[in-house]
């Protein structure tokens, strides 16, 4: 019997958070997620676990939005890996489904360990220790968008990375 890869998610995803919250010079010396560190540090991170055999992606996104806490993290319990190719798909879902049923406030990122989106060889989505959705205020996602825009975080993304980054 093979051990439940779930197990101690949370403990995989801190690591995780701490590999990316780590400045990187392909991020101009940003780190490859600028924000979590303080979200973490401050409490304000939901982390969890989403399994569709137990519950639904709305109730945990209307958990997190009753919440006081400022984004969620959920890690997506799945039988098979999400190809590369199904990650904007499956965001562009969850996007819809969330403003379909009065959650048009919050947005959603998906992270999938299987995309192969690079600055210069480096891949911090690669390190992802699952299929990971992030759910935050539009609000907040755009404030952290203008503030990115006014550093050296994006100078480093090819085309290819940059388009990606639009249909978020």
């Amino acid at each position: 019997m093979s051990k439940c890869p779930y197990t101690n998610f949370k403990d995989k995803v801190m690591k995780y958070i701490n590999f990316i919250r780590t400045p990187r010079k392909e991020y101009g010396d940003l780190p490859p997620c600028p924000f979590v560190g303080a979200e973490v540090d401050k409490g304000k991170l939901m982390i969890d676990k989403f399994d569709p055999n137990e519950s639904t992606l709305l109730d945990k996104v209307k958990a997190y939005d009753e919440s006081e806490y400022d984004s969620a993290l959920f890690v997506q319990v799945s039988e098979e890996p999400l190809s590369k190719f199904d990650t904007v798909g499956y965001q562009d879902y969850i996007n819809r489904t969330m403003k379909e049923h009065g959650y048009g406030h919050l947005k959603c990122i998906c992270f999938n360990p299987n995309d192969e989106l690079d600055i210069d060889g480096f891949n911090p989505r690669s390190h992802a220790p699952y299929f990971l959705i992030n759910i935050a205020t539009r609000e907040v996602l755009d404030q952290a968008h203008k503030t990115l825009s006014k550093t050296k975080y994006y100078d480093n993304m090819n085309k290819k990375y940059l388009k990606y980054l639009h249909k978020l």
